[in-house]
C-alpha cells in the first residue's frame, strides 16, 4: 500500500505539479454497499465508475437536464433526483431504466427529494415549507410535516437529505445539520453547520467544509475533524472506499490514496 501511495503522491512532492481530476464536469457522487460508485454528470448522465476512476457504464436520459441528489445506498437501485423536471430515475445495477417517474406538481415543488429505506420518497416541498413522505410512483403524500411551526423564520438553503438508520438527515447551507425520525418529527440539531453535503461510514457521519473533513457520530456525540489532502482545500463531496477516496470539488472528480486509520 505504501508503494501506491508514493505513486499516487509523487507528482506533487517532486514536480509541483497540481492535482489533477481523473474526471470533470461532475455534479454529485455516491456510493452503494458493494463498492460501487456511481457519478452525475453536468448533463444529467450517471456514470458507474471503477476503482480507478474509469468509466464502465453509462446511463443517458433522453432529455439532458442535471441531477440534484444521487444515492446508491440502497444497494439495488440507484435514485436520480431532477429538480427543474421535477421527476426522478431508479436505476439497476446495470443502469437500466423504465424512464423518469413525474411528480404531481399540483401537490408541490420538491426542492429535495429522497429514497426511503421502506421503498418510499422524503419530499422537501419549498413553496409549503414542508417536508413529506410520498408514495413511490403514486406520489400519494403518507404525512407531511410543516417546517414552518418547528424552526425558526430565517432563510432556510436546504441542500440535501438522507435517511440513516431510522432518522432523517437534513442539510442547510445557512445552519446546523436537521435530524427527523421516520414519522417526520423533528429531534434535534446537530452541531454541524454550513454543509452543502453529507455521508455515512459505519456509525460516523462526515462533511467537507473549510479545508476539513468533519467526521462526527450523531450517537456518542463525538466530533474528529483532519485537513483536507493537499490541493483540496474547498467544500464538496467524497465517498470513502477501504484503500482510496474519490473527492468532488467544483465540477472536478479526484482519487487519492487512503491512509490507514483515516
Amino acid at each position: 500500500m505504501k508503494y501506491c501511495l508514493c505513486l499516487i503522491f509523487l507528482p506533487l512532492c517532486l514536480s509541483g505539479q497540481s492535482l489533477q481530476p481523473v474526471l470533470r464536469n461532475i455534479d454529485h457522487i455516491s456510493i452503494s454497499p458493494q463498492g460501487n460508485v456511481f457519478a452525475a454528470t453536468e448533463k444529467g448522465d450517471v456514470l458507474m465508475l471503477d476503482s480507478l476512476g474509469k468509466v464502465m457504464l453509462n446511463f443517458s436520459p433522453r432529455r439532458p437536464a442535471r441531477i440534484h441528489l444521487l444515492e446508491a445506498w440502497n444497494g439495488l437501485r440507484i435514485f436520480a433526483f431532477n429538480r427543474d423536471y421535477q421527476n426522478y430515475f431508479l436505476l439497476d445495477r446495470f443502469l437500466l431504466s423504465d424512464g423518469p417517474v413525474a411528480l404531481d406538481r399540483e401537490k408541490g415543488y420538491a426542492r429535495l427529494l429522497a429514497p426511503s429505506q421502506d421503498g418510499n420518497l422524503w419530499q422537501l416541498d419549498e413553496a409549503a415549507f414542508e417536508l413529506r413522505k410520498i408514495e413511490t410512483g403514486s406520489g400519494r403524500i403518507l404525512f407531511s410535516t410543516p417546517l414552518d411551526l418547528i424552526l425558526s423564520g430565517r432563510n432556510y438553503q436546504f441542500s440535501f437529505m438522507r435517511e440513516f438508520q431510522n432518522q432523517l438527515y437534513l442539510a442547510d447551507l445557512t445552519g446546523p445539520l436537521l435530524v427527523f425520525d421516520l414519522n417526520g418529527t423533528f429531534r434535534k440539531k446537530l452541531p454541524i453547520e454550513n454543509c452543502s453535503w453529507f455521508g455515512f461510514e459505519g456509525e460516523d457521519l462526515f462533511c467537507l467544509r473549510k479545508g476539513e473533513i468533519i467526521s462526527y457520530q450523531p450517537f456518542l456525540l463525538k466530533e474528529r475533524r483532519r485537513p483536507l489532502p493537499p490541493g483540496l482545500e474547498e467544500s464538496g463531496e467524497m465517498v470513502r472506499l477501504k484503500n482510496h477516496e474519490f473527492y468532488l470539488q467544483k465540477g472536478n472528480l479526484f482519487r487519492l490514496g487512503r491512509k490507514s486509520g483515516e
